[in-house]
């Protein structure tokens, strides 16, 4: 879904009063977002979008790429997760005492690699050849001059995200800094340099240990997607699959960068302290230097149509836990906004149903939750999760699921209710998209993903003019056992 507009409206309005107020008042907020919102096309094809935000002499810069887990092959997945890590090595001229030394160096280096398939071990030779490399990498390497480069220019919110189909880098710097800011970001875009990459590998392992391997709700997780979906990518881990990961070499990583990181691929984004038409003349100076490429073609790979329940489980020592996943549509189909409200209203607020019967009254989850995921460029699901409450079972916690649900879908829809849902989307649409840097983030994603971030308004107006004839309709649609995926964990007993 996409909810920009949702949240610049309450930010201009300030009013969350009944969902009708809201509604009347928002052509106003509206003509204001269009007009302050400025998108440039580069020379080069690079979009930018700038919203002019002077609170405060700060801006907040979001690099985004339409690049993620769905764009990886067979036997690569985590390639684009694995570059996000070496974006921030450096480049040629930050990072290293001597490139063309180090250069040479890492081409020695990689010869290695490349003769070792993953899980072959070096030969005895090799690898006192790969520790006498090494040792001379670490007296000119400087890894972490690009990161010291963003502090000592105040630099806040240093972070990068690689997520199903997007990777970004964002953080939030003094309005002084800005020309900095262009032309560090433009480096690493136009000279990454892979430094470190084997060492970087194994910090990705024990990134996917620590959040999947011995993560209970990660592994389900894991388990819910490459059930619930057989063939589209959905079903990979970003992160990558272990194999895969300790396959991974710098050379396929920097031709995957090569095709993927190009100007028609990417969005710079700015919201802050800037003046467009100012501005723009700089960010053409740094980011028009990245050369021009293919636009990378997208995949094609349709999910088969689900007919019929699947589930999946798995036995460990930690309390019981159930997802309840639903396939359903993506952004633009117009099902989506009143699939969004209707989750709001089934699981959203402490009035909503499934928590006053499942947590409140018969106790038998400690939360519920849902989400859509796992990525909103293709069809996705709806997501129900809850932790199951002593001595309370998951087979407990699916036919109370199923018994509210039925309830739901056979009764008259609560106005009161499907106004309560609309205003708590709001509220939190609101706690996620007050900051610059989460606005930023939010341009890009909307540009990259449907066209342009003015379709963020069109799914506003289709979330504010959702009925109860429509959340009526979507819950008898989709909440249906027919494309249902149970993913739970069933607890081990302690000796």
């Amino acid at each position: 879904m996409i909810r920009l507009i949702l949240i610049l409206f309450f930010i201009t309005t300030n009013v969350l009063a009944s969902v009708s107020a809201q509604t009347s008042e928002s052509s106003s907020a509206l003509a204001t977002l269009k007009e302050k919102t400025k998108k440039y096309t580069l020379s080069n094809g690079l979009r930018v979008i700038m919203y002019r935000r002077g609170f405060a002499p700060v801006f907040s810069g979001v690099i985004t790429v339409r690049v993620g887990g769905v764009d990886e092959q067979e036997g690569q997945t985590g390639i684009s997760h694995m570059f996000e890590h070496m974006a921030f090595k450096g480049t040629s001229t930050i990072g290293t005492l001597d490139y063309s030394k180090e250069k040479k160096l890492l081409e020695q280096i990689e010869e290695i690699a490349l003769r070792y398939p993953a899980g072959k071990e070096l030969s005895k030779e090799d690898q006192d050849r790969w520790a006498e490399l090494t040792t001379e990498l670490n007296k000119i390497w400087r890894a972490d001059d690009l990161v010291k480069s963003f502090r000592i220019k105040g630099g806040q919110e240093l972070n990068a995200t690689t997520a199903k189909e997007l990777t970004n880098y964002m953080i939030s710097l003094p309005s002084s800094a800005f020309e900095f800011w262009c032309w560090i970001e433009s480096e690493r875009l136009l000279n990454p340099v892979l430094r470190q990459f084997y060492q970087e590998r194994d910090v990705v392992m024990e990134e996917r240990r620590m959040r999947y391997d011995d993560s209970p709700p990660g592994k389900l997780y894991e388990l819910l997607l490459s059930t619930a979906f057989t063939i589209h990518p959905y079903r990979n881990p970003v992160i990558g699959h272990p194999q895969d990961i300790m396959s991974l070499t710098a050379t396929e990583t920097e031709a995957f960068r090569k095709h993927y990181y190009v100007p028609s691929n990417i969005v710079v984004s700015i919201v802050g302290d800037v003046d467009p038409k100012e501005d723009i003349a700089i960010l053409e100076k740094y980011f028009g230097r990245l050369p021009k490429g293919p636009e990378p073609k997208r995949i094609s790979i349709v999910e088969p149509v689900q007919d019929g329940q699947r589930e999946v489980r798995f036995n460990t020592r930690a309390a019981p836990q159930a997802f309840l996943a639903f396939k359903k549509p993506n952004y633009p189909h117009p099902d989506d906004a009143p699939i969004g409200v209707m989750a709001e209203m089934l699981a959203g607020t402490r009035s909503s149903p499934l928590f006053t019967e499942l947590v409140r009254k018969r106790k038998v989850v400690t939360s519920i939750d849902y989400d859509e995921t796992p990525g909103t460029a293709y069809p996705n699901l709806l997501l129900f999760s809850g932790v199951v409450r002593a001595p309370h079972s998951n087979d407990d916690f699916i036919r109370s699921f199923d018994e509210v649900v039925t309830m739901f879908k056979k009764s008259k829809v609560d106005e009161e209710l499907l106004e309560i849902a609309k205003r708590s989307l709001a509220m939190s649409y609101l706690g996620h998209l007050k900051s610059n840097l989460s606005l930023a983030r939010d341009f890009g994603s909307s540009e990259l993903l449907h066209g342009g971030w003015e379709s963020s308004i069109d799914w506003y107006d289709q979330a504010m003019a959702v009925t109860a004839d429509d959340v009526k309709r979507v819950a008898n649609t989709y909440l249906t056992g027919k494309t249902r995926t149970i993913a739970r964990i069933e607890s081990e007993r302690t000796p």
